[in-house]
Order: C-alpha cells, then structure tokens, then sequence
C-alpha cells in the first residue's frame, strides 16, 4: 500500500464529499482550483459544475492518473507540482473558487500562501479540527495569529466536522471544513498592517500576561500612553491578548500607526 505523504489522508466519506462541493456553490461561469486533489475524491463533482477545473497535485503518479480520467484540456488541467512552489501568478488574473482537502502537515503553510494572493474570491477547505479552529476564533485560547491573518483577508466560518472513519489511511483526529469569503479589499494600508502584526505577536508572544504592557514595550511608549488608547477603545487595562477583539487589533493598530 502506497503510503500518504505530506499528513495526506484520502477523503473516501461521498457525502462529505458533495457536501464539501455544495457549499462552494459552483457554476459554470466559475472556474475553480483545487489543490491536492489526490484520488479525486472532490474533484468528479467539481468538474461537473465548474466552467473550467484546475488542479495542483504534488504527487506524480496521482496527477497522471487524474490527467486521464479528465482528459478535457479545455475544462480541466493538471499542474504536477508542490502548491507551495507554484507561481500562482501564472494562472491569470480571473478569480478562482478553491477547494480543498489540506493535508496536515501543510495546511496552514498552504492556507497562508492563498491568503497572500488575491485572484479567488471564495474558498471551502477541510483542517484538522483544532486548526479550523484556531482559523475562525474571535477570542479564547483557539485564538492567535493565524486567527487574525486570516480575518484581514476573509470571513471566515466552520461548516460541519468530519470524523476519522470518513478517510483513508484514518486519521487519529477529527476534521473540520471551514468557508472563507475574500474581503473585495484590503482593510488596511502596508503600513498599518506592519504595525497590526506587531501589536498581535506582542500581545500573543506571552499570551498569560497583560497585553497593554507587552504593546507598550514592543513599541516603545510609556504604560500611560497605551492606556489611553486601550481607553479610547473600552478595553480593560488588564486584557490579555485572548480577549481583544480583531476588530479592536484593527483600531489599535491604525492609532498607533497615527501616533
């Protein structure tokens, strides 16, 4: 038995499967991107209702072999390669639909990679439970830096789990499918989100203490003065990184960008 690469645990769950393709509501005037798509276990259903398909898949002979069940190179194509080293730029500049089975292993690297590019506009992707999580957390301990990169770029909702049965090889860990829906535009300028990433891993470096000294420190301004904008905003002196809204990181930021 070949064994799975990069953390890959093969989607053999059908249901799942079209449950995971309705909730990209596809059409054909869509073109859609699948990444990793490995037996195709999504794939047969996107092909049907997307305009066109293009699949990324690292592995050699799985690429192959999805290169001729889906032998229509007008709808469907094939790029044998490592997502993480495709140029994605070279698709084009049409919005894309994405969909996923992410592999452990990978998946936030490769969730990361799509956040940095702006040519899709809707995306459905399966985790690991605990980092679909940590993806659409607004406050508590699932809640980082992962959270907050990726509320910059889209809204982001957990849809249904998935359990260990549903894969092959079966994995030791639930899974979770999220939906992520591109903001049109950026919500802050280079400059502010360089100081928005400051203020966050600050606040999230020592996660235990009080987030308005570890702000202050990383930028260099009396304890007074970060009360006043931690008054400003209504936030309690004593916050810890977990309890500050994203939008409130959004307001901090753009005051301390002003200031």
């Amino acid at each position: 038995m070949r064994r799975p690469k990069l953390g890959q645990h093969f989607l053999t769950n059908s249901s799942a499967a079209l449950r995971i393709v309705d909730a990209a509501g596809l059409s054909a005037s869509d073109q859609a991107l699948e990444i990793g798509p490995g037996k195709g276990a999504l794939t047969t259903e996107i092909f049907k209702r997307a305009g066109k398909t293009v699949v990324i898949e690292k592995d050699d002979a799985l690429a192959l072999r999805l290169g001729r069940i889906f032998p229509n190179a007008s709808r469907f194509l094939v790029f044998n390669r490592d997502f993480l080293d495709f140029d994605l730029a070279s698709l084009g500049d049409k919005k894309f639909v994405v969909l996923s089975n992410l592999p452990y292993a990978v998946g936030t690297a490769i969730l990361q990679k799509l956040l940095a590019w702006p040519n899709w506009d809707k995306g459905v992707f399966m985790l690991q439970k605990e980092v679909a999580l940590r993806v659409a957390a607004s406050a508590g301990a699932d809640y980082g830096i992962l959270s907050l990169s990726v509320f910059l770029r889209a809204e982001a909702e957990i849809l249904f789990d998935v359990g260990p049965e549903s894969f092959s090889p079966r994995p030791e860990v639930w899974s979770s499918v999220i939906r992520l829906k591109r903001r049109e535009k950026n919500i802050l300028s280079s400059a502010e989100e360089d100081v928005f990433y400051r203020v966050a891993k600050a606040a999230f470096g020592q996660r235990r203490k009080m987030a308005l000294n570890l702000i202050a420190e990383a930028f260099g301004v009396s304890r007074a003065e970060m009360e006043r904008h931690f008054e400003d905003l209504g936030l309690d002196f004593k916050s810890r990184a977990e309890n500050i809204s994203p939008q409130n990181y959004l307001k901090l930021s753009r005051a301390l960008s002003a200031s």
